[in-house]
Formats: structure tokens, sequence, C-alpha cells
């Protein structure tokens, strides 16, 4: 064993006087107190303005910092709870890492753990409080609620303890330490240590005391743990109810009765009572009848009092809690005794301005955007969340997965943890203290040992070690490659193929791509047919990297058509996005490249995962912004999750198949209107009538006959939305919030023959530069291209109207390409923009016909092969624009594009909205009629690139403050379209929203499709069948347009 300086390098000290795991729970003086749940006395919070001193080194270190007589006036402030690289001035920058760790932290294996000295960081916090006076007499207990990565505590001049272990409370006992009066407390934080080795997640690299820190006081015989479990028979109906207690007695003599009492309102059931001496453990057990169950559908809440009295005095503790039952029978999960259906998100406990540091009304946000979307699960990627979080999650209703702080993502093959024997302690304390922290919380359904660590005999000591204090919940690990740690069989984002086979229960062999991707960074294990007996869990799927979440219908299609696969978490809920505002005022979002690490001896370039220091933009994969706005995805999700469906069996004669895929609720709560329209238009709308479907029982299904009450359709299209109402007002939602809908096309409009268009044109001119002009009118074309659009005097084009294959390229379309930045300007679909920006167009054919005037271009573009475009202008104005061609290669686009001048800021279309939609991520979007500026059509991702599309449009108007401007319409199949005030190539060359600025036109894309954006694996488009855009394929399309 080398020898270490320190407690921080040393892997053989975790800690240094720091009390067990427990539950939270604070003691009160008087029932009513407890009961009600209000800040305890017994409590006294240090949160607030601390002094602070950061350095970097250790050389030159303040040695006597924890002294009374220690001036440390010169000192600056800081806020705790806090992280100290954001909204501190410091030089200490936060990191990005995805799969590797920072320069401090050695990844030579001959060299684990090593920290360079040099590197290290050090913040010293020091605050003077008062102990309040009732404390006296008391056991007294100092609590940090989470500290990265370790930290020295003293306390009046007195070295109290050592911790490591970031996610987890730290917490010692001061009572021979505290006096009456002035207290002075000192906490030396070092940003490194042998722990950071198990805390390599995909996530910013911060640190501080970043939860609440406080000081608590218990009496000298106390409750100091419990655990409360609630086993329910055969039947689901009856609780064979299990309380431990565990009494310290610091005073070391005297008697003392505890007494458990459920409660429920004004119900009290006695659960148990005993008398004792000294220190206990006690275990009361009482067959509670029939009582409410706990899930995510009625998260209904008990009450557990727990009173000690001793030496005349009594003392009570109370939580929460849910009588419910977890088991996993075959290969489902049965929850309650019914089958759970996991529509799971994966969430980093992170906030844009302080980090780790979150605001508790972000996690009212955050639940409150969950279950508007129809989220029911949530994994605690990768580590547990502020106590908070469970305290909501238990009252708004989620099947948490918590999961142990432990990755290892950049050490995992080099024994870290694996079977070495020197991280065992450290792994299993993580496991241990979340576990007892957490195990009361009616929410967590499942213990995580962690993410992306490797596999090992640590990870089945980590689960021996939970399963002695918790022996009622299944355990996760998806790096489990012998399937003897994990419960569940865990994969992450698998492939449509994989998806298939592990529906099907096929074998999964992994590829010579995938060993490689193993020895660096994936987890792709093997499965034989004979592996088959748990249920399927997809730990880590629909990667929802800024503008993606593709396919994800298709996910839930084979959750519920394979009855072994059991649902799984979307990666992951909020972006990572740190925020901070410039000297112009704008706001900044800002990612890894931002930050990289300083005093590097040469400077490259470019930033790649391995050799400057944060990953790139790999932190925004959110269905929510960091500042807690919806991205377009999360109406997809909204969707798909919805428990509530209703197909169409017959739509001819009204028949549908209403599903409620409710767990334990029957429709009540919901009212289902109708709307029927006619091109948008609404011709009828209405509820249908409550007692014909609110008794639908939890998992079942019906049909009905719906009377659309309409004599004769009309012309126009014809659709029928049903939308699931909520009738009253719950947590998260008010009365007549949508939950869901479905919607159906009754009827394609008819299709009319174009009326015959009255007036003379003239054509005039070369195939160089053509003129069209009628009544009203001048159309010039330059070499076969529209441009300029003239009607009664004004000009409506700013820019010609020409060809367009190329999109700026989301996330998942520069694909593996994001593993190696320097080639990201060499991308094959770039191609595509030099097309798009070099091709060469010519008249071949400019002729009057019968119809009007006809031009025939021909295209010249690389990559493309039979391309041209042609017109009609007919003789009332309007002109039919056609495009054809044939990529030799997959392309991303193929359309047109037009610039307007930018006062034309008005768009109404009828087409799938109001949210951007894609062809692969449209479900979420219903066919209607809406109205927005082109500014509001955009949406921001991080990383700016392609973005604000709408598919399936009839019909798009672009308009002035006068409603003047110009229509276009399809022609067959419908068309996609997006506007913006800046230009494809502006929105491809920017890095940041912030140096993306609006210019002083509109531009137009109107196009055949783009491919789909995917989002099926990390970065990489993944696309699917029919969203692919092949290489080899004609491609032609139609669309008139007018001026209004």
């Amino acid at each position: 064993m080398r020898n270490y300086k320190y407690d921080w390098e040393n892997p053989a000290i975790i800690k240094r006087n720091k009390e067990d795991g427990h539950v939270i729970a604070f003691s009160y003086d008087n029932e009513a107190d407890a009961l009600n749940r209000v800040e305890p006395s017994s409590k006294m919070t240090l949160n607030g303005t601390w002094k602070f001193h950061w350095q970097r080194g250790l050389n030159d270190c303040p040695t006597d910092f924890y002294k009374d007589s220690f001036d440390m006036s010169f000192w600056r402030d800081i806020t705790v709870p806090s992280v100290w690289q954001i909204g501190q001035d410091t030089e200490s920058y936060p990191y990005y890492y995805a799969s590797t760790y920072c320069r401090a932290i050695s990844r030579s294996k001959s060299k684990i753990p090593s920290i360079d000295h040099t590197m290290q960081e050090i913040g010293i916090y020091v605050r003077d409080f008062d102990m309040p006076e009732h404390f006296d007499g008391q056991e007294i207990f100092l609590h940090f609620g989470a500290a990265k990565s370790a930290i020295e505590v003293y306390l009046n001049g007195e070295f109290v303890g050592y911790s490591q272990g970031s996610m987890t409370p730290h917490e010692f006992d001061i009572t021979k330490y505290a006096r009456k009066g002035s207290n002075r407390v000192a906490v030396k934080v070092y940003r490194f240590s042998d722990g950071a080795y198990l805390e390599n997640q995909d996530m910013w690299l911060l640190c501080g005391l970043y939860r609440e820190v406080y000081v608590f006081a218990e009496p000298k015989k106390c409750v100091r743990d419990f655990f409360i479990t609630t086993d329910l028979d055969k039947e689901y109906k009856d609780s064979n109810t299990n309380l431990e207690i565990k009494i310290n007695d610091y005073a070391g003599s005297g008697s003392a009765t505890v007494k458990a009492e459920i409660i429920d309102g004004d119900e009290r059931i006695l659960l148990g009572e005993a008398d004792f001496d000294g220190s206990a453990n006690l275990k009361f057990n009482k067959l509670i009848k029939n009582p409410k169950k706990w899930s995510a559908e009625s998260p209904y809440l008990y009450k557990l009092l727990i009173s000690i009295t001793a030496d005349g005095k009594t003392t009570y503790k109370c939580i929460r809690f849910g009588f419910k039952k977890v088991e996993i029978i075959g290969e489902k999960f049965l929850f309650n005794g019914k089958p759970l259906m996991l529509r799971g998100v994966n969430r980093h406990d992170f906030d844009p301005d302080n980090g780790w540091a979150v605001p508790t009304e972000r996690y009212h946000q955050d639940l409150n955007f969950m279950k508007n979307a129809n989220i029911n699960s949530i994994r605690t990627s990768h580590y547990p969340d502020d106590p908070y979080f469970y305290e909501l999650c238990d009252e708004y209703g989620f099947y948490v997965m918590d999961e142990c702080d432990l990755e290892t993502h950049g050490v995992r093959r080099k024994g870290v943890p694996g079977d070495n024997p020197m991280w065992t302690d450290a792994v299993i304390d993580r496991m241990e203290r979340m576990v007892l922290r957490d195990r009361n919380h009616a929410c967590v359904f499942m213990w995580s040992l962690g993410n992306e660590a490797g596999d090992g005999s640590n990870f089945m000591r980590m689960k021996e070690a939970a399963l002695k204090l918790d022996n009622t919940r299944q355990f996760h690990y998806e790096g489990d490659f012998d399937f003897t740690k994990s419960d569940v069989i865990s994969r992450m984002y698998p492939t449509e193929d994989q998806v298939e086979k592990l529906g099907k229960k096929e074998p999964l062999t992994i590829s010579w791509f995938d060993n490689i991707a193993n020895a660096l960074a994936a987890d792709s294990k093997p499965i034989d047919k004979s592996l088959y007996t748990k249920p399927v869990v997809f730990c880590e799927y629909a990667h929802a990297m800024e503008n993606s979440l593709g396919n994800f219908q298709e996910y839930m299609d084979a959750f519920e058509k394979y009855d072994n696969l059991c649902g799984g978490y979307i990666w992951d809920f909020v972006d990572q996005a740190i925020h901070k505002v410039n000297e112009n005022g704008e706001d900044m979002w800002l990612y890894g490249t931002d930050y990289n690490e300083k005093d590097l001896w040469i400077k490259p370039p470019y930033n790649t995962c391995a050799i400057v220091g944060s990953n790139t933009y790999f932190n925004a994969n959110g269905i929510i912004t960091a500042d807690r706005k919806v991205h377009p995805s999360i109406h997809e999700v909204r969707k798909v999750y919805c428990e509530i469906q209703i197909k169409a069996v017959d739509l001819e004669k009204g028949v549908f198949l209403l599903k409620n895929k409710q767990m334990f609720s029957d429709l009540k709560k919901f009212d289902i209107q109708y709307l029927i329209t006619e091109n948008g238009e609404k011709i009828k709308e209405g509820i249908l009538k409550r007692s014909s479907f609110e008794n639908l029982a939890p998992l079942s299904e019906m049909e009905f006959v719906f009377d659309y009450g309409i004599e004769k359709m009309p012309e126009g299209e014809v659709i029928i939305t049903f939308s699931f109402i909520r009738r009253d007002d719950c947590r998260f939602a008010k009365a007549g919030y949508e939950q869901g809908f479905d919607q159906f096309i009754l009827k394609k409009a008819d299709e009319k023959a174009e009326a015959a268009s009255e007036g003379a044109i003239t054509v005039e001119g070369t195939e160089k530069e053509c003129t069209v002009k009628g009544h009203g009118f001048t159309y010039t074309f330059k070499k076969g291209l529209l441009a300029s659009l003239v009607k009664d005097g004004k000009e409506y084009l700013k820019g010609e109207l020409r060809p367009n294959y190329y999109r700026a390229l989301t996330d998942n379309d520069i694909d593996y390409i994001n593993f190696v930045p320097p080639l990201i300007p060499v991308h094959p679909l770039h191609a595509w923009k030099l097309a798009s920006n070099n091709l060469k167009t010519k008249a071949t054919s400019i002729q009057k016909t019968a119809k009007g005037a006809e031009i025939t271009v021909s295209i010249s573009a690389v990559g493309m092969k039979d391309a041209k475009l042609s017109y009609i202008v007919y003789p009332n104005g309007k002109i039919e624009v056609t495009e054809t061609g044939t990529p030799i290669m997959d392309m991303v686009r193929f359309g047109t594009t037009l610039t307007m001048d930018r006062a034309f800021e008005n768009v109404k279309w009828y087409g799938r909205g109001p949210h951007e939609n894609y062809i692969d991520r449209r479900v979420g979007a219903r066919v209607g009629l809406y109205e927005m500026t082109v500014t509001d059509l955009e949406h921001h991702y991080m990383r700016p690139q392609e973005n604000g599309h709408r598919t399936d449009i009839r019909t798009l108007e672009v308009t002035n403050a006068e409603g003047q401007g110009l229509r276009f319409t399809h022609k067959g199949e419908t068309f996609e379209f997006n506007c913006h005030h800046y230009t494809v190539n502006d929105l491809d060359n920017a890095t940041h929203i912030h140096s993306l600025k609006h210019k002083n036109f509109t531009t137009v894309c109107i196009d055949h499709m783009q491919r789909g954006i995917g989002g099926d694996t990390p970065g990489n488009a993944c696309l699917r069948e029919p969203y692919i855009m092949h290489g080899n394929t004609k491609y032609e399309y139609s669309f008139s347009i007018e001026v209004i």
C-alpha cells in the first residue's frame, strides 16, 4: 500500500468521527408541531453568509483558520449553500466531463489514486454562530447536506472529523466541542480527493457546501433511526406492517418508553409501545386492515409518529410514509400487484445560476413539468438528490429509482471499483448512506448501485450490504455483465434492432465496434437467450440532446408490444447549461468548451474529450431548458406517455376504442372533449357523456360509437380531436388542463380542378433574365430563379427563391464526429451546404402556354442529378412551383428558400403545431390552424442548430402588419416549413444563442421534407425508416405562391 500524506488522497480513509447514516427526522417538544411538520426548534440552520478563502495548490494555505484568534475579516463572503465555481470571484472554473477526468486526477492505472497537489483547490469556510440556549444538556450534531469532494471540520479550534462521499450527508457529533453562546465552525473543503474517482458522472464538476448546513439537538436518550415497511398480502389488501427503531442513550443510564402510532386524520393506530433501558433496537409489528395504498396515481400518505419519554420529558418524531409493495414476478414489475410501465426520465439536480445548490422552487417546477407530461418515474442520475426532492416525490407521486453516488466512467476498466479491495469500504459506505437516508420514502421503488462504473465483486458487496438494511426493494445496475447483481436486465440506448431482439428474447451479441466502445466508455453486454428471466428496463434511452427525441413513439409501441419490456428513462430531463450575463446585458448559456482547463503549455484550437478538458455541448440533453422553459420535445413525451388513449376502429361508422392504461384509477377525474374542424375552423364541439366512460376500469378498454352529428361532410378536410381534460384542480394542474389528446382525419379535402385563370400575361426577356407580367403584377426570373415578385407596385421578395438541400446540423446530424470535434468542419453532410451555396441554375425553357407562362430551370449542384425547378405563372398571378431531383447520397433536406423583408413578421398556417415538430417527432403536434410571429417560431437550443420546423402543412401565409404577404399552398402532398430572421448559414455558423443575431429580413423555407432528427443513442441520429432521405431516390413536390 502506498504511503499517503493526506486523508483526501488515501482510499483507506473515507471518514473520521462521522456519524452513521440515518433517516432525517427532527425531535419536537410537542405532538402537534411534529404532526404539522413545522420548522423544528431542535434545528438551527447555518445557511447564509460565511467567510471564505480559496486557493489553488497546497502552499501558503492558512494554518490557524479554525482558531478563535484567527482574523478572517479580510476574507471574502460566500453564501452557503452554493458552489464556488458559479457566482463567486475565484479563479476556479466549472469543468464538464461526460466520460473522463480533469487533469488534476491521474488516470494512469499504476498511479490511481493520485491527485496533483499543485492543481488541488481548497476552499475554507468559517462562520460564528450562537448556540441556542435550549440545546444545553442535549446531544448536538453538525450536519452538511452535501459537500464535494472531501471536508475537514473544526469547531472552536478543535478538529471534529473528516468526510467524503459528496451526495449524502456529512454529520458529526459536536457535543464535546460545543460551548454556550458563541461558537466558531470552520470547514476545509477539497475539490479533489480519492473519492472523486468514484464521482465521474456526466455533469459539471463543481464543489463547495451546496446543500443545507445546520446544527440540531437530540435528547440524551433519543430515537436515532427507524425504518417502516408495509408488506401487503397476496390480495394486496392488508399490510403486515413492521417498524424497526434504533434508540441511542448518550447519557448511559435510565429507563424510557417508546410509542409508535400510525395517524390518518383523526384515526390513530397503535403500532407498538415498549419500555427499555439504555440503548436499544426495538421492533413493532401489526396487521393493518385495508389501508389506502400509495401509488404515483394516488400518492396517499400516512403519518408515523414516534414518541420517546425519558426523564419525565416526551419528544416526538414524525415522518410520512405510504402503504405499498414492489416486487418482480417473472419478467414484470408489480406495484401493489399491478404491472408497472415505467414512463420515466433521468434527472440531474442542477440549476443554471446556482449549480448543485438547487433552489426549492426548481423542484416544484420540475415535478409539475413531469406530471403535466405524464412522466411517472424518475431516476436520480447519478447520485442521491436533495432530501426535499424525495419529500415532494412522495406528495406528487413518482416512482423513484434512487441511484448511488458511484460512477467511474473514465477508469472503470482499471479496477475502480471492480474487484479491487481498495475501494470496497468506500462503495459500501456510499450505498448504505443512501439507503439509510431514503428507505422510508414511499416514492423510492428501486435502488441503483450506480452508473457506468464497470463490473466486479464490489457491486455484489454493495447489494449485500443494502439488503441488510432494506430487503423490500429490488436493485438495478446497468453495468452488471454477468447478470448476478441487477434484478432487471438494464440496457442503455438500444437501437431499433436491439429493441426487437430484447422484446423477442433473442440473443444479443456485441460487434467489434462494441468491444472497442466498451474498452473506452460503453457497457454493451451480450445477452444469452437463457438470461431472459427478468424484466427489461432501458435505464437510458431516447437521448434528448437538444433538437432530438425522434422515434419516441416507436419506443412506446415496443414497450406495449412486448410484455418483458417495462419501459425506461429518457436521457434526460433538464439541460445543464450555465447561465451568465455578458457586458452587453445578454444572457449567455454556456457549455463545456467555454470552460476549457487553463494553464496548458499548448492550447489546441479545438476541444476534445481527452485533450483539453471540458467536453463540448453534451451537457444539453434535456426536454426542458436549464432555466425551466419547455423544449418542443416535451410535447412528444406528453403525448406518448399519456395513460389514456383513443384509437380508431372504423372512422366511417364512428367506432373508437378507449383505453385506460392507468394502473389503479378509473376515468372519473377526466372529461373527454371533442372538437370537429374543417380546414382548421371549428364546426362542432362538445363533451362525451361522462357515464359512458368514467367507470372504465384501470388497465382495460372499451369500444364506443360516436355520432359525428354531421349529415353531410363538408368539402374541406374534416378532423376530430378528442382531449382528455382534468375536471378538478390537482397538485400540478388546474381544472381544464389537457392531459392528452388523440386526433383523426375523418375526411380529406375534396380535390378540385384548378379553376381557369382569366387575363392576359406577357413574357419578355431571355433565359438569362425574363419578366412575366399580368394584371397588376410583374415577376422577374434571373437564371431561372424567381428574383422579384411585384404586385400593385409592392416588392414581396428580398432574395430569390432557390433550391435548398441543407439545414444547420443538429447535434444528432453531426453523429459520431461529435466525439472528434476537429473533424466537424469536414463532416460529409456539409457537402449539402456547399451544394446549396454554390448551385448553378439555367432556364432551359420559357414559353407561354394555354395555362400561362411556363418556365423550366435546370439545376447543377454537387450531389444532385436530374435536378430542376419548374414554374407555371397563371394570369391571376398565382405561381405553381415544382422541384425535382435525385441525390446521389443520403441528404438532410429537399426544398426551397426565399427571403422577404423583416416587416413580414406574421405567420399563419394550417398544419401541425403550434410547437416545432419533425417527421419523426410529430405525434405530439396536432393538425390545426395557428398564428405566430416569425420571432416566436424560433426555438433556442443551447448550441444553435436547426429549429422551428413545422410539418404536414396545407397552407402557409407570411404577412406584414397590414395583412399583405405571400400564401403558400400544397399541391398534392403536404409540405414543411420554417421561418427565421437569419439564414441557414448564419444558424450553422453560430456557436451560442447570444452570438446569433437577427437580421433585417425574413427567411422562408418551403420543404418537401427534412430527414428525421433521430436520437436513439448519444449524439447519433440513428434514423429509422421512413425518416431517412436516401440517396438515388427521386424527390418531387409542388406548391403554389400567391400574393395576398
